[in-house]
């Protein structure tokens, strides 16, 4: 029973992860390309609960649970394209 309880929970943090795509940002040195962008925000989802990627965020205006992870991306060159 508790087997079926820790794998509906890890089934849950699997299908709530939310990965960042390429095409949802913009960097200020135009020569990043999408492997840089990869390995950066692996590093940075790594990252997110870093005291100071979470501060970074909130002094950026990010909230939320990725305020963590766009805190880092932006101190890497990153920005997240806005939506219209």
């Amino acid at each position: 029973m508790m087997r079926v309880g820790l794998f509906a929970i890890f089934i849950l943090l699997i299908g709530c992860a939310e990965d960042q795509e390429f095409e949802d940002f913009t960097n200020e040195d135009s020569s990043k390309r999408e492997q840089k962008f990869l390995k950066e925000s692996k590093q940075c989802t790594a990252d997110k609960d870093k005291f100071s990627h979470k501060i970074q965020g909130r002094e950026l205006g990010f909230e939320g649970e990725h305020t963590g992870y766009l805190g880092c991306m932006k101190m890497q060159g990153w920005s997240q394209k806005t939506t219209s």
